[in-house]
């Protein structure tokens, strides 16, 4: 099985070099990455480097300006960046508010979403939805999921309805980010498997999320444990969960 984490930082100042991602990945036998610009960094020239340096094993989504028109977008994709991380609600400071998205669509360019349950439910995404029916977007997080959530979890399941949009995924974390106890997760909520059911495991995506996860259960236990957790699901569905996703939406080749 390939595995690719589809949420990992890395830097020269807030976080750790990439030599510090490759050596948990190989510890973890995963195979690529995708490497999500932090926020405020807008200058994303190590992510190019990365990219050059290890060829065909990471791919990397941008932040630009909000006052850019699209011609630093253009810029760092004609740099090798094949993605680029929007706000759900993200509105540029130009004339077109829009631009971003516009820009996006028109390079073929993966949007990863940071975001909560209320952004993504709101007008300002919905009209990104409506607009940009071709664009693929990326929910990070598990759309926002976090352990004070109780049952019946009818706000997560209205997020769960954007799964009727078909270019919309979502990013599974690390289950010390919903999760109210820590590793070994005695007490794992359902959203898990909801988000798996509503989106199918061709529209879900595993990121560890990178190297915050290291104060949660750890790199290593944030792959391990929802293998183990979404064991009774067939190889093919943990195929695409754990890697296919990734492969197939962030231009890598096996």
């Amino acid at each position: 099985m390939i595995i690719v984490d589809t949420h990992c930082h890395t830097g020269t100042n807030k976080y750790e070099p990439i030599e510090s991602l490759i050596f948990h990945m190989e510890q973890a036998h995963v195979s690529k990455a995708v490497l999500i610009q932090h926020a405020g960094n807008t200058n994303n020239s190590y992510h190019v480097q990365c990219l050059h340096s290890h060829p065909n094993r990471f791919a990397s989504a941008m932040i630009v300006e909000a006052s850019d028109t699209g011609e630093k977008i253009g810029f760092w994709a004609e740099q090798g960046i094949v993605g680029i991380r929007l706000h759900a609600d993200s509105r540029s400071k130009t004339i077109d508010p829009l631009a971003h998205w516009r820009a996006a669509d028109k390079l073929n360019l993966v949007v990863s979403v940071p975001c909560s349950i209320p952004t993504l439910l709101g007008d300002e995404f919905s009209q990104v939805l409506k607009t940009f029916p071709d664009l693929t977007i990326v929910i990070e997080h598990l759309g926002g999921a976090n352990h004070t959530m109780k049952p019946p979890y009818q706000e997560f399941k209205s997020m769960l309805a954007l799964s009727r949009y078909p270019n919309l995924l979502i990013k599974l974390p690390g289950f010390g980010e919903f999760c109210r106890l820590p590793y070994p997760f005695t007490d794992v909520p359902p959203m898990a498997r909801m988000v798996v059911e509503a989106f199918s495991p061709q529209r879900v995506m595993w990121g560890s999320d990178y190297p915050p996860v290291s104060t949660r259960e750890g790199y290593n236990h944030s792959l391990e444990f929802p293998l183990s957790y979404f064991s009774d699901l067939g190889r093919e569905d943990r195929e695409w969960i754990f890697g296919r996703t990734a492969l197939s939406v962030w231009g890598f080749s096996e």
